[in-house]
């Protein structure tokens, strides 16, 4: 290890930095909640008390059933139930939040990069790039991107104080378990924080500003700084067991999958996948440096693939990246700021890269937030002087006005896209213009029609979805529900059975098609489709509340009583279930039944005090139990 104290950011140059990370991203402050921000923060009932902070802890990251869960982020969602317990659903104040993430993040960087000994300038250089690139706008301006930006702070701080832990070859305890605490955090913001370990050894071998290598690195380090990194997996392991133990598996739950539509690379084979994982790589780094065609959505039909080993795509990523990695080791000595941007850039990306195993989405802009650091630091590094015993003389105007003309194109162009996010109609919009065959664009933009009640809109959208990618079950599903409300019962129960058959574990499929059969009076139907939802979902509250008004108006008492039973216990005790058994129970007559019906709608009221039915039902008996109870 080097000796002394690291270097360290002035103060000044903190304040400069994160001003200008602030500044290209405050015109998206009065930005709605938009795409996954309603399902995150604005309708997510886990977070809307302080008393329910446990289901976030005990459930996976979009709720619902532990069955399908493939991520887990406590964190991320505690610090949005913190806010909304604070200030309510106010987006603008929760995108201040990511901002100041953002700006946090970015004096993190160029602090670690100075603590490491690369050239200050060079640092700052990266630092003011990385504070205003537009392919961070996604990460930043879009609410829920803060599971980026957060975990990127973590680490980032995480990595500095390592260097402050190991000075000198000594092990400082404290400093080193704040480390630790660090790390533990921001796997629990995101997965993607695993690659701090990386991150370390990475600093470590262009420790003091040069590249050392690995063995010098090795020799140079000492036996307790050595056990020091080895107890940084440690944060991982328990990462790994507490996912085990609440999904059921190490990275998916055991019934979860990864959906084509998402991520097609799911039906490709693994060496085929790498190429084209690649490839994506370097469509990253051009739209880092190239911010053109950016969007909020990259899934089925957004990107061409290559289909083969045949087409030149499945190859160029490979060849490019390789060329890329040479050209670096052969500066190494003399540009060490390129080869160190390599390693980061692929060392940070490559757990969300799809080149490991499949992740959820095949390419998505906020995944670049951490990675994009890397490239930046290559590209300064390119430009930078060349490290040399004997230095060159140098202009030293041009470097700093390249830099200057820079970050204004950035920042200019970010501000412009953070109006993208202003709403789900500007957003989803955007999706369909940067790329009009994405079935899952056409599909956004039909359900922001449906909410502003457009349905000719909403259904000239959700047919070419369908057209796009025919297997997809929500689009369908959708469809059915437009022909449900214009009593079109054959077409509603055709598209909802070209839902299920899709996806026969369907929800929506399911009870739409049950539903529909029912309106539509074809009960010998209904009730099998009934009967095969309850089947296809047993732990479904809205399948099971339906199904118990279907038995009680076919005037099944007893089944619709066990049914309405069987709603409460899935509904957590809701208080319509509640309601709908007191009225079941009260037509039943008879005092016992009657003193039941009391107690059920009792229940609701306590479940909702603000219950009005609940409270006429209870007034109607006049306010207290029957004679005899």
């Amino acid at each position: 290890m080097s000796e002394g104290s690291p270097p360290r950011l002035s103060r000044i140059e903190a304040l400069l930095l994160a001003a200008l990370a602030v500044l290209p991203f405050l015109n998206g402050l009065p930005a709605d909640f938009t795409y996954d921000d309603k399902l995150i923060i604005r309708d997510n009932e886990r977070i809307a008390e302080p008393a329910k902070v446990g289901e976030i802890f005990r459930t996976h990251y979009f709720g619902g059933s532990l069955a399908t869960g493939q991520n887990y982020r406590p964190l991320v969602l505690l610090t949005y139930g913190v806010e909304r317990w604070l200030h309510g659903e106010r987006p603008e104040l929760f995108r201040a939040v990511n901002i100041a993430l953002h700006a946090g993040a970015t004096v993190a960087l160029a602090a670690w990069l100075v603590a490491l000994g690369l050239p200050r300038a060079s640092a700052l250089a990266a630092a003011a790039l990385f504070a205003v690139v537009p392919i961070h706008v996604e990460a930043v301006t879009s609410l829920v991107g803060r599971a980026e930006t957060l975990s990127a702070l973590l680490v980032l701080s995480a990595a500095r104080l390592w260097l402050e832990a190991t000075e000198g070859g000594r092990l400082r305890i404290v400093p080193y378990l704040l480390v630790v605490v660090l790390f533990l955090a921001a796997v629990f913001v995101k997965e993607n924080a695993v690659v701090l370990p990386g991150i370390v050894l990475v600093g470590e071998l262009f420790r003091g500003g040069r590249w050392r290598g690995p063995g010098s690195a090795w020799r140079e380090s000492a036996p307790r700084v050595r056990g020091a990194f080895l107890g940084l997996f440690l944060p991982l392991v328990v990462l790994f067991a507490v996912r085990f133990l609440v999904l059921g598996g190490l990275l998916l739950a055991r019934g979860a999958g990864i959906w084509e539509l998402e991520n097609p690379l799911v039906l490709v084979s693994p060496p085929l996948r790498i190429l084209n994982a690649l490839t994506l790589m370097v469509r990253y780094a051009v739209r880092t440096f190239l911010p053109y065609g950016l969007s909020a959505d990259h899934s089925a039909h957004a990107l061409v693939l290559a289909a083969g080993y045949a087409d030149p795509r499945a190859w160029a990523g490979l060849l490019i990246l390789v060329a890329a990695a040479l050209a670096a080791w052969r500066v190494r000595l003399v540009r060490p700021l390129v080869l160190f941007g390599i390693l980061l850039f692929a060392g940070t990306l490559f757990p969300a890269s799809n080149i490991p195993f499949v992740v959820g989405t095949i390419y998505a802009e906020r995944l670049m937030y951490f990675p994009s650091a890397g490239l930046l630091a290559v590209a300064v590094g390119f430009v930078s002087p060349e490290r040399r015993e004997v230095p060159r003389p140098t202009r030293g105007v041009v470097r700093p006005v390249l830099l200057a003309a820079a970050v204004l194109v950035y920042g200019g162009l970010s501000a412009g896209r953070n109006l993208v996010w202003r709403d789900d109609r500007a957003l989803f919009s955007d999706m369909v213009a940067k790329f009009p065959r994405s079935a899952k664009a056409h599909y956004n933009l039909a359900y922001d029609a449906g909410r502003r009640g457009d349905v000719e809109s909403q259904r000239h959208h959700l047919q070419i979805a369908v057209e796009l990618f025919p297997r997809y079950y929500d689009a369908w599903a959708s469809l059915g529900r437009i022909a449900w409300t214009e009593k079109r019962w054959d077409d509603a129960v055709a598209f909802y059975r070209k839902s299920v058959e899709i996806m026969p574990a369907y929800e929506n499929g399911l009870w739409g098609l049950a539903k529909t059969l029912e309106e539509a009076g074809r009960t010998g139907e209904a009730e099998e489709a009934w009967d095969e939802a309850v089947e296809a979902c047993p732990d479904s509250y809205p399948i099971a509340w339906h199904h118990a008004a279907f038995l009680e108006k076919e005037e099944r008492p007893d089944e619709a009583e066990a049914e309405w039973r069987r709603a409460i216990a899935l509904g957590g005790g809701s208080s319509s279930a509640h309601l709908a058994l007191a009225r079941l129970l009260s037509r039943q007559g008879g005092s016992a039944a009657e003193t039941e019906a009391w107690k059920e709608a009792r229940r609701a009221l306590v479940a909702d005090p603000s219950f009005s039915e609940a409270r006429t039902f209870l007034r109607e008996r006049g306010g207290r139990p029957p004679a005899g109870s």
